[in-house]
């Protein structure tokens, strides 16, 4: 029911009650985790953390939407991508705060880790490799015919990266099935996008390569999950790129270190 203090209306676009209960779960899980990640911060027990809370729906609908086989390489804030694929949270705990139980045993504090487990494919820094090895990815799985779909998430500033061109080229030639998913939340860092490219939008590059383009509400979990789960059914059966640009927003700075304290002498 909408009234006029709840204008906003969801499309359950035939999702069962289920369906729906699971990914409320899945979207509330890696709140609470970065809440506690932030007192952690707070508290000296926390290096760094780079902060999703605006951006969840985006990670959980894409993680929900595909097959425990299909890889997913992240990037600083998709949290949720972690939490769906089950990975307990003592190991995500322990990565986070430099212990030995961590997937880089202390030597990293936050998200640059992977998993051959979980297939999870750890980030690299500056975004715009990272489609590449999306490619190679996508390709070993095409060679062996299996039906697999690989997303990977790149960021507004990233797509003016020599990389991301080469990847998203090679894709298109090849017709390789991975979904270059863009979290447009208007900024590359603090530059905002409209200095970045002459476009309207993000999906208008996909032109270009003469592949599919496809926007969506970023914060809407339904619309992510709907969208990509269509999407990766149709390029398991016809192998090819896609662009998927989430418009969405993010409700903290780019990270928060702990603050250093200087004695003067």
């Amino acid at each position: 029911m909408v009234n006029a203090e709840t204008p906003i209306r969801y499309d359950r676009t035939g999702l069962s009650d289920e369906t729906l209960l699971d990914l409320y779960k899945a979207l509330v899980k890696p709140r609470l985790i970065e809440e506690k990640m932030l007192v952690l911060l707070r508290q000296g027990k926390l290096a760094k953390w780079f902060s999703g809370i605006g951006q969840e729906a985006i990670s959980v609908g894409t993680a929900m939407a595909l097959q425990p086989n299909e890889y997913i390489l992240p990037m600083h804030r998709n949290l949720g991508i972690f939490t769906v694929r089950g990975i307990p949270l003592h190991r995500l705990f322990s990565q986070f705060t430099g212990k030995p139980g961590g997937f880089t045993k202390g030597r990293d504090r936050s998200f640059h880790m992977g998993s051959q487990e979980y297939r999870i494919v750890g980030m690299i820094s500056h975004l715009g490799p990272q489609l590449g090895v999306a490619d190679g990815v996508a390709l070993g799985h095409l060679l062996k015919g299996e039906p697999c779909v690989t997303a990977v998430f790149t960021g507004d500033g990233a797509t003016s990266e020599g990389d991301f061109h080469e990847s998203v080229n090679v894709a298109a030639v090849w017709d390789l099935p991975v979904i270059f998913i863009i979290e447009n939340n208007g900024y590359g860092l603090s530059t905002p996008s409209s200095e970045q490219f002459r476009c309207r939008q993000f999906i208008d590059k996909a032109i270009g390569y003469g592949i599919e383009g496809v926007q969506v509400d970023g914060n809407n979990i339904l619309e992510v999950f709907s969208t990509v789960s269509r999407l990766a059914e149709s390029m398991r059966e016809r192998p090819r790129p896609v662009i998927l640009e989430c418009i969405t927003f993010r409700m903290r700075g780019h990270n928060r270190v702990l603050p250093i304290r200087i004695t003067l002498i």
